[in-house]
């Protein structure tokens, strides 16, 4: 699916609101593809009421929702190996039971994903600029997520 940068605030948004944790989406792409904006959008659906700066050097941050739920927000791109994970408490986060999980850069993590996860790739269309280029599919058996049209990769 093609989607305007507003369009991807929106989806992501629809998202928050719909989804139950516990959740894993793994956002890849290109710099400057949405992946943020996608996680930003997603938290404030689910009730975070501040605001998610990137956590580029910070790698984690978590939020409390307004039902006192919790959403993480993570990115891996500085991250040199998976090994590092253990350094910013990956464990808790992929075993959370009660968190919306968005991280972008997932790949980076390697091995250390979730069996149970949605994967959502961002891209750059050939036509139009300030389109994104959007594919989603599941991984093992994540919860069902409304809003999400899924496409075969």
């Amino acid at each position: 699916m093609t989607l305007t940068e507003g369009e991807l605030a929106a989806w992501g948004r629809r998202i928050g609101s719909d989804v139950r944790a516990p959740v894993f989406i793994g956002l890849s792409g290109p710099l400057g593809a949405g992946k943020s904006v996608l996680a930003r959008a997603g938290g404030e659906g689910a009730g975070v009421l501040e605001p998610m700066p990137s956590p580029t050097f910070n790698i984690l941050f978590r939020y409390r929702t307004a039902d006192g739920g919790t959403v993480v927000h993570a990115d891996l791109y500085r991250l040199r190996s998976a090994d590092e994970l253990g350094g910013i408490g990956w464990e808790d986060v992929v075993g959370d039971e009660v968190a919306i999980v968005l991280v972008e850069w997932p790949e980076r993590a390697g091995g250390e994903l979730p069996a149970d996860r949605w994967e959502v790739s961002l891209g750059f269309p050939r036509r139009g600029p300030g389109l994104r280029r959007v594919e989603v599919r599941s991984c093992g058996d994540p919860p069902a997520l409304p809003g999400f049209p899924v496409s075969v990769l």
